[in-house]
C-alpha cells in the first residue's frame, strides 16, 4: 500500500511488483482462486520476476476468488451485518419489561435504544479508515465477539445502570460490522458487474429490512418468555455470525499485498491522521457527500420516530396489544422488500450502454418522491394531511402509509451508497459509508427520547407532517446530482486522486 502524509492519497491495488527473491510457492496468504479463469484470461506465461509476481497477484486478489467461495462470504457479511442492526430495534420490545422490573419512566426505559444507536456514530467513523490502512478481519472478528459478550452482559443485568451502559458498549464495539463489511464486498465484487450490483442491493436492503423487523421479532419472543428474551436472541444470532466468520481470510488488497512482501505497517501516528480526518473533510469538501448523507439522516430519524410514537398511537387509538404493535412494522419491512424489483426496473438496460454513477439515481428519484408522499397520506374525509392515525379511520390505512415508506426508505438506503462508493472507488467507499452512519445515527439516535414528548404536545399528525416537511425540501437533490453530477464530480479532488492512481497502475502493469 502507499504510505504518504497527504491524506488524500489513498491506498490503492499493485499487481506489477518485480521481486528478485519472489517463491512463486511461497504460500502465505489465504483464500481458493479462480484458476480457470486466470488461465483463460491471458497471464502472461514468462518465466520472468515481473510476470511471476503478476501471475501471483491475480491469483490472490479478492475479486479473483472463486464465485462459489465469495458468495458465502457475502452471505455471512450480510447476515453479520444484518443482525448488528437487528439488535437495535429488537429492544423495544423490552421496554415495558424493563419499566417494570426497573420501576422507572417510559422516556428512561427508551434510552439504552438510543445508547446502541450513539455507539453507531464512533465505531464507524475510526474503524471504517483504519480497515482501509490496516485490513478487515481482525476488526469485524473483535467486533462480533465483543458484542455477543456485551449482548449477554445487558441481558443479564440486574439494575438499569448496568443494562444502559451494556448497551451502549455494545452499541460502539458492533457498530464497525456496518462499515466494514461494506468494504469486504468491495474487496471480492466490482458494482458494475450483475452479480456485485444483486450483492450490494441485498446488502443494503438487509439494513433497511433489520430496523424494520426488530419489533416484530422482538415482541414474538418477549411476549410469552420477558423482556430478557430479546438479549438472548440477539446474542445467539451474531454468535452464530461469529462463527461463521472466524474463518474467513483477509480480502483487502493493500494489506495482502503488505503481508507478503513483509513490509511493515504504518505507524498510527502516521496513519491517525488520514484515518480520522478523511471522513470530514469529505463530508465539508466534497458536494456530493453532504446532501445525500442528510437525506438518509433525515428518513432514519422518522424510523426511530416510529420506534417511539407508534405504540403510543395504535394502543390508544386502536386498542393494539403489544404484539399487535410490533406487527404494525410489518408493512415497513414490506416496502422494504419491495425495492429489489424496482432498483431492477431502474438499472434495465444500464449494462448496454457506458454505465455512469448518475444512472443509479432513477430509483433515488422515485425514493424522494415517496418519503414525503407517505408522510402526507390523504385518505381523511376532512382532508387533514398525516392525521390518518385516527380512531375514525381504519387502522389499515396508516399501515399502508408505512409501507409506501419502507419503499421510499429502503431505496434511499440502498441508492445513495451504491452512487457514492461507484464515484469515489472502493478505497473511499467505506469512508463515505461510515458518513452516512454517523449522520444517521448522530441525529437519529436523540429523537425517541423526545418524540413521546413531540406527540403529545402537537399530536402524531404535526410530528409526521413536520418530517415530511424536511423530506419534500430534500426531494430535489437527486434530480439536482443526475444532471450536474458529471460537473461535480469532475471537481473532486477525491475522484481525480482516483483517475491518477487507476492510470498509475495501467502504466505498472503494461508488459
Amino acid at each position: 500500500m502507499v504510505a504518504t502524509r497527504d491524506d488524500t492519497e489513498v491506498p490503492h491495488r499493485e499487481f506489477s511488483i518485480s521481486e528478485p527473491d519472489y517463491d512463486p510457492n511461497h504460500e502465505n496468504l489465504d483464500g481458493p482462486c479462480n484458476t480457470e479463469k486466470l488461465s483463460s484470461g491471458g497471464l502472461s506465461n514468462s518465466d520472468s520476476p515481473r510476470a511471476s509476481a503478476d501471475q501471483y497477484w491475480a491469483m490472490h486478489d479478492a475479486r479473483h476468488w472463486k464465485p462459489a467461495y465469495k458468495l458465502a462470504i457475502s452471505l455471512g457479511a450480510i447476515a453479520s451485518y444484518f443482525s448488528v442492526t437487528l439488535a437495535t430495534s429488537i429492544y423495544i420490545a423490552s421496554i415495558p419489561g424493563v419499566m417494570q422490573e426497573f420501576g422507572i419512566s417510559l422516556t428512561l426505559a427508551i434510552s439504552p435504544l438510543t445508547f446502541y444507536a450513539m455507539g453507531f456514530v464512533i465505531g464507524p467513523m475510526c474503524t471504517s479508515a483504519f480497515s482501509e490502512e490496516f485490513g478487515r478481519r481482525y476488526i469485524y472478528k473483535t467486533s462480533l465477539l465483543l458484542h455477543v459478550v456485551f449482548t449477554i452482559v445487558g441481558g443479564s443485568s440486574h439494575n438499569f445502570r448496568t443494562l444502559a451502559v451494556a448497551r451502549a458498549v455494545c452499541g460502539i464495539v458492533g457498530s464497525p460490522c456496518v462499515t466494514v463489511f461494506a468494504g469486504v464486498l468491495n474487496d471480492m465484487w466490482l458494482p458494475t458487474e450483475k452479480a456485485g450490483s444483486a450483492i450490494f442491493a441485498i446488502y443494503g436492503i438487509m439494513g433497511a429490512v433489520a430496523a424494520e423487523i426488530g419489533p416484530v421479532a422482538g415482541e414474538s419472543i418477549v411476549k410469552d418468555r420477558g423482556w430478557r428474551w430479546s438479549f438472548w436472541l440477539t446474542s445467539i444470532v451474531v454468535g452464530a455470525c461469529f462463527l461463521a466468520m472466524v474463518w474467513v481470510p483477509e480480502t483487502y488488497g493493500p494489506e495482502l499485498q503488505r503481508k507478503h512482501l513483509g513490509l511493515p505497517r504504518r505507524k498510527f501516528k502516521g496513519a491517525f491522521g488520514p484515518v480520522f480526518v478523511r471522513p470530514v473533510k469529505m463530508l465539508l469538501l466534497e458536494p456530493v457527500i453532504l446532501p445525500t448523507a442528510a437525506i438518509v439522516t433525515m428518513g432514519q430519524i422518522v424510523v426511530f420516530v416510529f420506534y417511539a410514537s407508534w405504540p403510543i398511537i395504535l394502543e390508544r387509538e386502536y386498542n393494539f396489544s403489544a404484539y399487535q404493535v410490533g406487527l404494525a412494522f410489518l408493512p415497513l419491512m414490506i416496502g422494504s422488500l419491495l425495492t429489489l424489483p424496482v432498483l431492477s426496473l431502474t438499472m434495465k438496460g444500464r449494462q448496454m450502454s457506458d454505465p455512469q454513477p448518475e444512472d443509479t439515481l432513477t430509483a433515488a428519484m422515485i425514493a424522494g418522491i415517496l418519503l414525503p408522499v407517505s408522510l402526507f397520506w390523504r385518505i381523511n374525509r376532512k382532508n387533514r394531511v398525516a392525521w390518518t392515525a385516527r380512531s375514525s379511520i381504519h387502522w389499515i390505512c396508516p399501515l399502508i402509509g408505512g409501507a409506501v415508506y419502507g419503499l421510499g426508505f429502503a431505496l434511499s438506503q440502498l441508492v445513495y451508497p451504491l452512487y457514492k462508493n461507484e464515484v469515489y472507488g472502493a478505497e473511499l467507499g467505506a469512508s463515505s459509508f461510515a458518513i452516512d452512519v454517523a449522520m444517521r445515527y448522530t441525529f437519529s439516535c436523540v429523537f425517541p427520547l423526545f418524540t413521546v414528548q413531540m406527540v403529545n404536545k402537537i399530536t402524531f399528525g404535526w410530528t409526521m407532517s413536520l418530517c415530511a416537511f424536511v423530506l419534500l425540501a430534500l426531494a430535489p437533490v437527486p434530480f439536482i446530482l443526475k444532471r450536474y453530477g458529471p460537473i461535480l464530480r469532475a471537481k473532486s479532488r477525491y475522484v481525480r486522486k482516483r483517475s491518477l492512481d487507476s492510470e498509475r497502475d495501467n502504466m505498472m502493469n503494461r508488459p
